[in-house]
C-alpha cells in the first residue's frame, strides 16, 4: 500500500458561523462526524435548531442592505479575494474533503481547485451582468430601462457528494447579486462547509451577509424553507426532498438541482475505448454518488459484448483504497443508507435476470464497511431500480438495445431529465438524439457527468427548476425590475 499522505487525526471542534462571528447552538447540543474511510470521529459541530435559524435569518435580513447597496466593483473584490483565500489552502481543505467524504484525494483537490473558477467565472459575468434598454413601441419620447435587483435574503441548502462545488454555486453567487445568505450544508461533509466559511470571513464580507447553520434538515432546513422573512431557496439534492421544499415554501423563488438517472447510449459506430473510459469514469468518479452519474449503460447489440468485456477489464484494474492513499482510485460509500440501496439494486437486478459480472460485493480487512468494489451489472431490463430509481453509488447497469427509437425511450421513460448522452461517429444520429432526449444537458461523445462552469445547468421533468452557472446563477437569485421613463413630458428641464 502506498504511503497515506496524512492519517486521520483527532477530532476538532467546529462552531457556527452567524453575523460575522463563530457561535455555538442556542441548546448546545452537538454532533459528531464520522469519517466513512476511517471510521473515527474527525469533527464535532453545533447541532443547530429553529432558534438557531430563526436568529440567522434575521441577521441576514438585517445586513440584507448593506450588500445591495454596495457598488458590483466591491461585490466584485469580495469575491476573487474568497478565491484567493481558497487557493491558499488547497491540499489542507482538500484532505478534510476526503476525510468527511470518502473521494480519493486528487478528486478532492480537483474539487477544491474547481470553487475557485466557478466563483470567478460569476464575478466575470456580474462585470458585465446587462439588461435591455429600449425606446418604447409607440410611444417616441418613452424609454424602458429593465434593472436587476436581489431578491433579498436566500437560504442555500447543499448536499454532501461535492463539499466544495456545489456551495460555491450558490452561496457566493447569491452574495454576489446581491443578497443576503443563510447557508445549511450537509451534516455528513460540514468540515468543507466551515473552511469555505473561513475563506469568506478572512475575505472581509460584512457581517451577516453570509451565515452559516449546521444541524439536521428536518429542523434548521424545514425552517429556513418556511420562514417567511426568506425570500428564496437555492436547493440541491434528492427529488422527494425538492417536492417537499417547493410545498413548503409558497410563493418564494425557487432554484432546485435535484436527482437525475441519467443514461449513456453507446451506439454500433462508437469509438470503443473513448466509450469504455467514459462509462467508468462516468460510474464510478466520486464512488458515484452524483446527480449526472452514468446511472445507466444503453449498449447496442451489435458491440455489446466487447463493450461489456472491455469495461470488466478496465474496472478489475482500479483499487479500492483509504482515499488519502496515493494509489487509490476509488474510496467508501460515504453512508450506511447509501450503501444499503446500492445492495438492494444489486440484489433487485440479480434476482429478475441480470449477472455481476464484475465487483456487486463489500471489500474486506478495510478501517470501515462502507468499501465497496465497482460494480458492473449485465443483461439488464427495463422493470429494475437500476431503470427507475437513483442509485447514486458505483455500479454500470447494461441494458441492450438494436435501434436508436428503443435506446432513447428507456432512456426518456423515467421522470428525470438532468443529463443525458449518447456516443456516436454519425452526426445525423447525434443531433436526433440530441433533439428527442428529454433532458437539459445533452452530452455527446462525453460521458453523462460533464459540465462547465458557464454553461446553464439543471433539469427537466423531476431532476429541478430554474438553471444555475455563469450569469444564470446571478439571474436565479435576482429580480426583474422595468423602469419607464417620459424624458418628453415636463416637469423635465428644457
Amino acid at each position: 500500500m502506498a504511503k497515506s499522505t496524512r492519517k486521520a487525526g483527532a477530532a476538532r471542534r467546529f462552531k457556527m458561523y452567524i453575523e460575522g462571528k463563530w457561535v455555538e447552538s442556542e441548546r448546545g447540543e452537538t454532533f459528531d462526524v464520522v469519517s466513512p474511510a476511517s471510521g473515527e470521529v474527525i469533527g464535532t459541530f453545533p447541532k443547530g435548531t429553529r432558534e438557531d435559524a430563526n436568529r440567522a435569518v434575521e441577521v441576514a435580513v438585517a445586513a440584507q442592505e448593506t450588500i445591495a447597496r454596495m457598488p458590483i466593483a466591491e461585490r466584485a473584490r469580495l469575491g476573487v479575494r474568497i478565491t484567493e483565500e481558497i487557493r491558499r489552502y488547497v491540499k489542507e481543505y482538500a484532505v478534510d474533503c476526503s476525510l468527511e467524504h470518502g473521494k480519493p484525494l486528487r478528486e478532492s483537490i480537483i474539487e477544491v481547485e474547481d470553487a475557485i473558477p466557478n466563483i470567478l467565472w460569476q464575478v466575470e459575468d456580474l462585470k458585465r451582468w446587462d439588461s435591455p434598454t429600449q425606446e418604447a413601441y409607440s410611444k417616441p419620447d418613452v424609454i424602458y430601462m429593465t434593472l436587476h435587483e436581489p431578491l433579498g435574503t436566500v437560504a442555500t441548502i447543499t448536499p454532501w457528494n461535492f463539499p466544495w462545488v456545489l456551495p460555491s454555486e450558490f452561496v457566493v453567487q447569491a452574495m454576489l447579486a446581491g443578497n443576503s445568505v443563510i447557508y445549511k450544508p450537509a451534516s455528513n461533509t460540514p468540515l468543507s462547509a466551515a473552511h469555505l466559511m473561513e475563506c469568506i470571513d478572512r475575505a472581509g464580507v460584512p457581517p451577516g451577509v453570509i451565515n452559516m447553520v449546521t444541524g439536521p434538515g428536518g429542523e434548521v432546513g424545514t425552517t429556513l424553507v418556511e420562514h417567511p422573512l426568506v425570500d428564496a431557496i437555492g436547493f440541491t439534492g434528492e427529488t422527494t426532498t425538492g417536492i417537499d421544499i417547493a410545498k413548503r415554501a409558497g410563493l418564494k423563488k425557487l432554484t432546485l438541482e435535484l436527482g437525475g438517472l441519467g443514461p449513456l447510449i453507446i451506439m454500433d459506430d462508437a469509438k470503443l475505448d473513448a466509450a469504455v473510459e467514459d462509462i467508468a469514469f462516468g460510474c464510478f468518479t466520486n464512488t458515484g454518488h452524483c446527480c449526472v452519474a452514468n446511472e445507466r449503460i444503453f449498449v447496442h447489440e451489435e458491440i455489446h459484448d466487447r463493450v461489456v468485456k472491455s469495461l470488466v477489464e478496465r474496472t478489475k484494474k482500479m483499487k479500492v483504497g483509504f482515499p488519502l492513499d496515493n494509489d487509490t482510485d476509488m474510496g467508501p460509500v460515504n453512508n450506511r443508507p447509501t450503501l444499503e440501496k446500492v445492495e438492494e439494486h444489486v440484489a433487485d437486478a440479480v434476482r429478475k435476470g441480470a449477472t455481476v459480472v464484475a465487483g456487486g460485493k463489500r471489500v474486506s480487512g478495510m478501517p470501515t464497511d462502507l468499501y465497496y468494489y465497482p460494480t458492473v451489472i449485465d443483461d439488464c431490463a427495463p422493470d429494475m431500480l437500476f431503470n427507475t430509481v437513483e442509485t447514486f453509488g458505483p455500479t454500470a447497469p447494461i441494458f441492450e438495445f438494436s435501434k436508436l427509437d428503443e435506446a432513447i425511450e428507456m432512456a426518456n421513460a423515467p421522470r428525470y431529465g438532468l443529463s443525458m448522452a449518447i456516443h456516436t461517429a454519425n452526426l445525423r444520429v447525434a443531433f436526433e438524439a440530441a433533439k428527442r432526449l428529454k433532458s437539459g444537458q445533452i452530452c455527446i461523445n462525453e460521458p453523462v457527468y460533464s459540465w462547465d462552469y458557464f454553461n446553464p445547468w439543471g433539469g427537466f421533468r423531476n431532476s429541478g427548476l430554474g438553471r444555475i452557472a455563469g450569469r444564470w446563477t446571478l439571474d436565479a437569485f435576482s429580480e426583474l425590475k422595468t423602469v419607464m421613463f417620459n424624458v418628453g413630458r415636463s416637469p423635465w428641464p428644457r
